[in-house]
């Protein structure tokens, strides 16, 4: 799921403690599925804040009402997890 239109994107911050804890959670959903997560730091670059507030609906409404990190939007289906997920919540996401 690498083409445009159809990743799977992470958002996150560099700094970010959660992004930080949900790491090993997305390189074992990696390892194991052989789909890859398109991380996009959102802090410190403007180009990859610019693509979540494009999809700032659909991850506001799943978040609580803020665009926050860590969010993972899956461009195929529209749809948002946030937050320090299990795997089990990362594969349903991913699959849809």
């Amino acid at each position: 799921m690498s083409g445009i239109g159809n990743r799977l994107i992470w958002f996150s911050g560099r700094e970010c403690v959660h992004c930080k804890r949900i790491r090993p959670v997305v390189e074992q959903f990696q390892a194991e599925t052989g789909n890859v997560i398109t991380e996009l730091e959102v802090w410190h670059s403007e180009d990859n804040a610019k693509v979540m507030r494009g999809y700032g609906d659909a991850i506001k409404k799943a978040c609580g009402g803020d665009l926050g990190v860590p969010a993972f939007y899956n461009e195929k289906t529209g749809s948002v997890v946030c937050g320090v997920v299990t795997l089990e919540k990362l594969k349903a996401w991913a699959s849809g």
